[in-house]
């Protein structure tokens, strides 16, 4: 397999509008009391000690070997390396006899049954829980502005992966006027309404990205931390491309607009030329990159499919708004200026938005197995523990094997159920163990899981998350945490840190208390990081878990340069701090489901 770094193309509207996978959280008051440090662990209670001792390095780093293995070709959603992991997953949990929570028989077959008289046990529920995706893939498409001034029209083609990038949810044509909605925001907290007074549905609308007084401390999008955090991260330098937090254009949406168009805030177009150009630094033969999205069909919100967002160069901007009589910038500096909106009808500027690409159906799966509690009356209380399962796949030669991302938190959950499995004393409560599909495409699997549950989610307790959790920290990867949760005194904090054993837990209100209790038996360094009310806490699948309501706990290791590239592979691993991190997950979720 070579080992290149592979450049994903993402679309910049996104860049611009999604969440990241770990959003800057309120800085803490006193960093020592985050810290729960521990140097020699105590031994574990007897009564959870036989399944803590099958998660060994041996055991962890087998399952993550043949998860990373080139066989699965980068366990992509909906393909066949991803569908060998899944049995092997289901293998393993019908081998430690974990039960299925996955789809129940259709109804044909058992009539199928009857029919022909066989009288045998009616059959169970599978450990797959089936999703029909769409698939769009191969988009592109062109933006046609037509301007009408008294008798005189000009027409001007634009095409996209030239002059600008399309993140297109359907194939079709989009004909309508422009509106401009200045940075299209509603924010009642900073008495900010752009679509006050204006009707936006069916039309296409021009917006700019991120919020208005990026460099002005007067702004409320600077006043309000909230909303400073919200639409100006710390260091969006090292936001992770993932969906689950807050996006602008996903509330735009909900407004029913034709299309969304946005221009950078900042910045010049030879940024936008830069991203959609091709690297001329690489002299090898390499494939051509196919730009692969997936859906829910027949679901709502983000899962269904998008609306047709762009983002533009300003001299597309420009032309759009040439019978307004200002320019982007002009229109920029005036909201800045004056603190408040500036939208309007644009007139006489109509664009035609044409988009192509292959759309197709296809099918994938979540892996589910659960153990029953042992309380007669708690078990119908359920203790989730998750990981995703999938990662991007492969392209030609180039395999992203995902060894941390998220072959890691995978095995987690394996080393949970085949602890929780072997056992002899079960916890009160019920535990699901969970595999997801399409985290890397939007948080898929979970947010469908969430919407068609095996179990009620009004019964779910607690939801334990694991992605990436197999990379030890250095001083590097730590200093850079450091800027991002804004931690004062970086040097002297690293030395009361053994930085190999240093894992963030994020989690909701009232579950750090048994996070402590359990590492005092495992002996990590840890930071444990309350997530701010309100928000979902980032882009991996906690956030589909905190969308209902459902208490978490996520835990992460260091985030490295290896971070969707191929170069993401098993000799990487630091099995002492991957192997320990499972163990906390097994004691944490043991505590949770047994108190």
């Amino acid at each position: 397999m070579k080992r290149l770094a592979f450049i994903i193309v993402l679309c910049v509207a996104l860049v611009f509008s999604i969440g990241a996978q770990t959003n800057p959280q309120q800085k803490p008051e006193n960093i020592e009391k985050n810290l729960v440090l521990v140097d020699k662990p105590q031994p574990v209670p007897d009564s959870m000690k036989e399944g803590f001792e099958t998660i060994t390095p041996e055991n962890t780093m087998s399952m993550l070997t043949f998860l990373a293995s080139d066989l699965l070709d980068g366990r992509d959603t909906a393909t066949k390396g991803y569908e060998i992991a899944a049995e092997y997953a289901a293998s393993l949990f019908k081998l430690w006899g974990i039960k299925p929570a996955g789809d129940k028989p259709a109804a044909r077959s058992r009539f199928r049954r009857m029919m022909r008289g066989d009288r045998a046990e009616p059959p169970q529920p599978s450990y797959f829980q089936e999703i029909a995706f769409r698939e769009t893939s191969d988009v592109s498409g062109s933006i046609t502005l037509n301007t009408r001034k008294g008798s005189l029209d000009k027409t001007r083609i634009f095409k996209s992966g030239v002059d600008f990038s399309m993140y297109s949810g359907t194939a079709g044509t989009i004909t309508a006027p422009v509106v401009f909605a200045g940075f299209g925001i509603v924010e009642k907290a900073a008495k900010w309404d752009d679509f006050k007074n204006l009707n936006i549905k069916g039309k296409i609308v021009l917006i700019l990205s991120e919020a208005p007084g990026k460099d002005n401390p007067e702004s409320p999008f600077q006043k309000i931390k909230e909303l400073k955090d919200k639409y100006f991260p710390a260091t969006p330098q090292f936001r992770m491309f993932r969906r689950g937090g807050f996006s602008k254009i996903q509330e735009i949406m909900k407004l029913e607009p034709a299309a969304i168009i946005q221009v950078q805030n900042t910045g010049k177009d030879g940024d936008i030329y830069k991203q959609l150009a091709p690297s001329s630094r690489v002299y090898d033969e390499r494939p051509p990159s196919i730009r692969r999205r997936l859906s829910i069909p027949g679901m709502g919100g983000m899962m269904s499919g998008r609306a047709t967002s762009i983002t533009i160069t300003r001299e597309i901007a420009n032309a759009i708004l040439e019978n307004s009589g200002q320019t982007i910038d002009e229109l920029k500096a005036a909201i800045e200026k004056n603190l408040k909106p500036a939208s309007m009808e644009i007139p006489g500027a109509k664009l035609t938005i044409t988009s192509t690409a292959d759309v197709k159906l296809v099918k994938c799966r979540n892996v589910l197995g659960y153990i029953e509690g042992s309380d007669p009356e708690l078990k119908d209380e359920v203790i989730v523990i998750g990981a995703h399962f999938d990662h991007l796949g492969r392209n030609g030669d180039y395999i992203f094997n995902g060894a941390d991302d998220n072959a890691s938190g995978s095995v987690g959950v394996l080393a949970a159920a085949r602890a929780f499995a072997a056992n002899p004393v079960k916890p009160k409560r019920t535990i699901l163990f969970a595999l997801w599909t399409g985290e890397e495409k939007g948080l898929l699997g979970s947010r469908y899981y969430v919407q068609n549950p095996y179990f009620p989610i009004a019964k779910t307790a607690m939801y334990f998350n694991m992605d990436m959790i197999s990379r030890a920290y250095d001083e590097q990867t730590f200093t850079r945490m450091g800027r991002m949760f804004q931690f004062p005194g970086g040097k002297e904090l690293m030395e009361k840190i053994k930085l190999p054993l240093f894992l963030t837990v994020n989690f909701t209100t009232g579950m750090d208390g048994i996070v402590r209790e359990a590492n005092q038996y495992v002996g990590l360094h840890l930071f444990l990081r309350e997530a701010q009310e309100g928000r979902g806490g980032g882009g991996s699948d906690h956030a589909s878990f905190a969308t209902v309501k459902v208490p978490y706990v996520y835990t992460m290791a260091a985030m490295t340069s290896d971070y969707h590239q191929t170069s993401d592979s098993v000799e990487k691993v630091d099995k002492n701090l991957f192997t320990r991190a499972c163990q906390l997950t097994y004691l944490v979720s043991f505590a949770a489901a047994d108190k």
